[in-house]
């Protein structure tokens, strides 16, 4: 049987926290990096309802989402590793993980992109065309005016959009760092889980450990740098580039 194959954009941090998942349980697996605006016409080829990434096919099963992707390679594993899930915590992890996604990501997304998109796009456009074919990068070049334009108002960017962003930002890593009060090393119980996966995934792109698989072509625009140079002071942050350098290999 073939590997499975998971299709990201290599910008994505919700990509990245599927694929470090994956690496986690050891499960082999094909890497397909996707055209922005193409990954629509995927998707819906897939029978799929939304034509959000990451995707994970399996030649039996069509995942998608990067929560649902932790739950089958859970059940997938090929490793001795311990589970990602906290048994003794899981109502608890859910829902933690379920504000990272919806406030943490969200926002984090919405707050770079609505001055790297509207302001300095051509930072952008090198950083989706990371791993693609020449062909592919070129379709790229081709749509990208429509790409960021339809990005643009799909995920209501701009500058009064980023300043909220950055607001609801603030408050959310104020929550995390008093969940890691009293140098507890992580978030929920006595062990790594799901939840510290998803937190260092999502805030990745700030903190910018060195293990991170595309922070060798990513860069923050100007702000953003100053915004990530103050908040990486924060013990959370700190957190983060640790949880790298001793989990994500």
């Amino acid at each position: 049987m073939s590997d499975p194959v998971l299709y990201i954009f290599s910008i994505s941090h919700f990509c990245e926290k599927a694929r470090w998942s994956l690496d986690y349980y050891g499960i082999a697996y094909q890497l397909e990096i996707l055209v922005p605006g193409t990954h629509t016409i995927f998707a819906r080829k897939l029978g799929l309802p939304r034509s959000s990434l990451p995707i994970l096919v399996t030649g039996k099963e069509v995942i998608q989402g990067s929560s649902a992707i932790i739950d089958w390679a859970d059940q997938h594993a090929n490793t001795d590793k311990p589970s990602l899930n906290p048994v003794d915590d899981l109502d608890q992890a859910a829902d933690i993980e379920r504000r990272l996604d919806d406030l943490a990501g969200v926002h984090l997304r919405r707050l770079f992109y609505s001055e790297a998109l509207v302001e300095h796009p051509e930072t952008v456009k090198p950083v989706f065309a990371e791993g693609l074919s020449l062909l592919n990068k070129i379709k790229l070049s081709l749509m990208w005016p429509i790409v960021r334009k339809k990005m643009i108002a799909l995920m209501d960017l701009g500058a009064e959009q980023g300043l909220q962003s950055k607001a609801i930002l603030e408050k959310e890593l104020d929550w995390l760092d008093g969940l890691l009060s009293g140098n507890r090393p992580y978030l929920i119980g006595a062990s790594f889980s799901r939840v510290d996966l998803t937190a260092a995934s999502l805030l990745a792109r700030l903190a910018g450990p060195a293990e991170h698989p595309a922070q060798g072509h990513f860069k923050l625009p100007p702000r953003a740098q100053r915004i990530a140079a103050r908040w990486n002071q924060r013990p959370v942050m700190q957190w983060v580039i640790a949880l790298y350098a001793e989990h994500r290999y």
